[in-house]
């Protein structure tokens, strides 16, 4: 997963138009969190992951660059990749 990546099965409720993920940090504590939002206007939907545990793993494999492996949420909030 790439962070701005077109996620052509997650579609806007508004406008029906394709989601894109991103890396987003709390105002106030900094936290990084994982933002969805409408690429066509941010303003029709905004949801964000605030799991920290979720979201450490997360940046921990993208920065490891590990392309090849599809990132998926294991029943005790934590990341597993599937080859």
């Amino acid at each position: 997963m790439t962070i701005n990546e077109q996620n052509q099965s997650l579609q806007c409720p508004v406008c029906k138009d394709p989601m894109a993920f991103q890396i987003a940090k709390g105002r106030k504590s900094g936290k990084p969190f994982l933002m969805v939002k409408c690429l066509r206007d941010g303003r029709h939907f905004r949801g964000f992951v605030g799991d920290q545990v979720y979201v450490r793993k997360l940046l921990e494999l993208l920065e490891r660059g590990n392309d090849s492996e599809t990132v998926m949420k294991s029943e005790e909030n934590a990341l597993v990749t599937e080859k």
